[in-house]
C-alpha cells in the first residue's frame, strides 16, 4: 500500500531554491498516485467508528478526544511504516500493521485490548469505508479528460484498488490501473513504470506522475524517464525545485 489513504511522505527534503522547472513537453498521458493524492482518510469516519465500537461494549467516549486520538495516530504513520517491510506486497504483513495502529487507538482511549474491536476496524479500512475523495479530485480528472489525455493510476496499494475506484466512482476515468500489490513492485522501483508505460501507446518521456511523496513519486517517476508533478496540499515544501509543485490538483492543467 501506499500506506493506504493516509498522508505521508517517508523522505522528506527541503531543497533551498523556489525555481520550478517546467515539464519537458507535452504530455500525452498522467498517471496517479492514489492514497494522499487523489483521496484520504476521513478522520472524523474513524473517530466515529472508535466512539461506534465503544458504545457496543458499554463505553462512552467523546468524539473530540478521540478524534484528537487518530490525528496523533494518523501522524505516525510514516515512522511506523519506515521500520515495516512493503505493506502492499505481502497482505499478512499489511494486516498486521494495520490492526496494530487500530488496537494502539483503542489502547490510548483507555479501553481494554480487544482484538476483535481492532480488526472491525481494520477489515472497515479494507473495504474503503474510511475513503473520501479530495474535492479537487473530480475537476482536476475532467479538466484533464477533456483534453483528450489518458488516464491511469500507479500506486503502492493493495490488489483491490480498482474496487476502491469504483467505490468513490471515478473508475471510468482511468484506462489503466497499476498496483504494486499485482505488479510484486514498490515504487520507486522502476519496474512498476515500465509496466505501467507498457498500458500506454507513449514514450516514458511523454508520461507524467503526479502524486504527494518526493521519493516515491517523483524520484521513482523521474529514475525511470518520466515527468513529475509533486503535489504538496499541506506546503510541507514550499522551496522544492526538482519538479513543478502544486498545492491542488487543478493547478496541473497550468503545466500542461
Amino acid at each position: 500500500m501506499e500506506i493506504r489513504c493516509w498522508r505521508f511522505d517517508s523522505n522528506i527534503q527541503h531543497p533551498t531554491s523556489n525555481f520550478q522547472s517546467p515539464i519537458s513537453m507535452k504530455p500525452r498521458a498522467i498517471f496517479f498516485d492514489l492514497g494522499g493524492t487523489l483521496m484520504s482518510m476521513d478522520r472524523d469516519l474513524v473517530a466515529r467508528e472508535y466512539v461506534t465500537l465503544a458504545q457496543a461494549r458499554g463505553a462512552t467516549r467523546d468524539f473530540t478526544t478521540t478524534r484528537a486520538m487518530v490525528a496523533a495516530l494518523d501522524d505516525e504513520i510514516p515512522a511506523r511504516a519506515k521500520k515495516s517491510p512493503p505493506l502492499s506486497l505481502d497482505e499478512r504483513v499489511g494486516e498486521i500493521f494495520w490492526t496494530t495502529l487500530f488496537a494502539d487507538g483503542w489502547a490510548r482511549l483507555d479501553l481494554a485490548r480487544d482484538d476483535a474491536a481492532a480488526q472491525a476496524l481494520y477489515q472497515k479500512f479494507q473495504r474503503g469505508h474510511f475513503n473520501r475523495l479530495f474535492d479537487d479530485t473530480r475537476p482536476a480528472l475532467d479538466a484533464l479528460k477533456s483534453r483528450g489525455l489518458q488516464l491511469g493510476v500507479l500506486s503502492n496499494f493493495t490488489a483491490n484498488c480498482a474496487e476502491v475506484l469504483q467505490t468513490l466512482g471515478i473508475a471510468n476515468y482511468f484506462s489503466s490501473v497499476v498496483v504494486s500489490a499485482l505488479v510484486r513492485a514498490e515504487k520507486p522501483a522502476r519496474a512498476i513504470f515500465d509496466v505501467a508505460a507498457r498500458t500506454t501507446i507513449c514514450a516514458p518521456h511523454e508520461i507524467v506522475l503526479v502524486g504527494d511523496s518526493i521519493h516515491h513519486d517523483v524520484d521513482g517517476a523521474r529514475g525511470a524517464g518520466w515527468d513529475a508533478i509533486l503535489l504538496d496540499r499541506d506546503d510541507w515544501y514550499p522551496n522544492y525545485s526538482a519538479a513543478p509543485r502544486v498545492r491542488r490538483l487543478t493547478e496541473i492543467v497550468n503545466w500542461i
